[in-house]
């Protein structure tokens, strides 16, 4: 039985600050060096990796600890983590964002939070499970990638690799603040155009300027967005006007503005509704002063929603509630993870829970709390034990 006692904490917290302490931000990534660092913490408890190469400088890992033999065969369970962060602006932080700081109940440093305290977590419980000597009921996989803040390339080249293959449940260990998500929001990008006619800028009346109506649609669409809906279980389909791009020069009547559109979509149904949203109020702004509209989807990544049913789902809703508490509602991430590139390949239901908050992430002066890291390794321990003893019950019914 796992047991995350004072020494397995502490060993998850200075993993954390290993991590933190590497540089590992994307773009360039370089995600080589944090790699090599793990493979290496790995092999010192004889744990096996095999290095996933993405491309020059970039790579992900994967680690496997076998499961008892049985006369039927069993699946892997997939801990998952990305060992890239975002890019800080140092001027913005009060503290060194790559030498990790430990300050009462609380690690600082880039990445504590999003998202090596979730890695830091489950590479303490995998060493755990191995030097414990007892082999758990099925293989136990650790898949650390690279790419995830920028394009999941390195979750897609684990889940082509043929590496876990046989995965039969998946667990992202992102921020969620202490929910487990039992999938996560569609990802979708639009990109409006507005042209109009250019003209000098001492002289407007003969142009058409695209920022106008631009404008107005930025406006209208952000109000729209306040009144979509919820779905139960889903949440709320949301919208953010990420980038608007229009003029080249300030004595020019700028003939075309570019609006980048970042919503994320409960189901296929809101798609369809945020892009017809889009084209009804472009189409409209456009009119008012004679520019042309048009619309390109230049990204979309639907919504993965697990089954509820399934067991190993069950075991960790229930892990969460704990003893004697009910079991969380169901729900789903607001945010994108690396399930995006994994469970399109493999089908495998997924869980998002890991430890900090998402709010943290992307952030100056980012942050972990300690609790928090304690409280995964707790949750994380617990279901793997509940796996045992459903395995346990099976044997005696056999």
């Amino acid at each position: 039985m796992l047991v995350p006692d004072s020494a397995v904490k502490q060993e998850a917290v200075e993993l954390l600050k290993t991590l933190v302490s590497i540089r590992s931000v994307n773009p360039p990534g370089g995600e080589d060096e944090i790699v090599s660092v793990v493979k290496k913490l790995l092999a010192e408890d004889e744990i096996e990796s095999t290095i996933v190469p993405l491309e020059e400088g970039r790579s992900s890992l994967v680690a496997r600890v076998r499961g008892r033999a049985s006369g039927r065969r069993q699946g892997s369970i997939v801990l998952c983590g990305h060992l890239d962060t975002v890019n800080a602006d140092e001027e913005k932080w009060t503290l060194p964002p790559f030498s990790p700081r430990m300050d009462g109940d609380r690690v600082w440093g880039l990445g504590s939070a999003d998202m090596k305290g979730g890695v830091a977590v489950i590479m303490a419980l995998l060493m755990q499970i191995v030097r414990s000597g007892q082999p758990p009921k099925q293989d136990i996989v650790l898949a650390l990638t690279a790419d995830e803040e920028y394009a999941y390339r390195g979750a897609a080249s684990i889940a082509r690799s043929g590496l876990i293959d046989d995965a039969e449940f998946l667990l992202i260990t992102e921020p969620t603040g202490g929910k487990a998500y039992c999938g996560q929001k569609g990802e979708l990008w639009v990109e409006a155009t507005f042209s109009g006619k250019a003209a000098h800028g001492s002289m407007p009346e003969q142009g058409i300027n695209s920022i106008i109506p631009a404008s107005e649609f930025c406006t209208d669409l952000a109000e729209a967005a306040q009144r979509f809906e919820e779905t139960p279980g889903r949440g709320r389909t949301s919208l953010n006007i990420g980038q608007i791009d229009g003029g080249w020069q300030v004595n020019i009547v700028p003939d075309t503005t570019r609006v980048r559109i970042d919503s994320r979509v409960t189901s296929d149904e809101d798609k369809s509704m945020v892009l017809d949203l889009i084209e009804r109020l472009g189409e409209n702004a456009a009119s008012h002063v004679g520019a042309r509209f048009a619309y390109r989807v230049y990204n979309y990544k639907p919504p993965i929603i697990s089954d509820v049913d399934n067991p190993h789902l069950k075991r960790f809703r229930a892990a969460v509630a704990g003893d004697g508490r009910p079991v969380p509602v169901v729900e789903i991430a607001p945010y994108s993870t690396d399930a995006v590139a994994i469970v399109p390949e493999i089908d495998v239901p997924v869980v998002i829970y890991g430890p900090g908050d998402i709010a943290q992430a992307h952030q100056p002066d980012e942050f972990i709390e300690l609790e928090s890291l304690y409280d995964s390794l707790a949750v994380i321990a617990r279901f793997l034990n509940m796996s045992e003893r459903d395995d346990d019950m099976s044997a005696k019914r056999d």
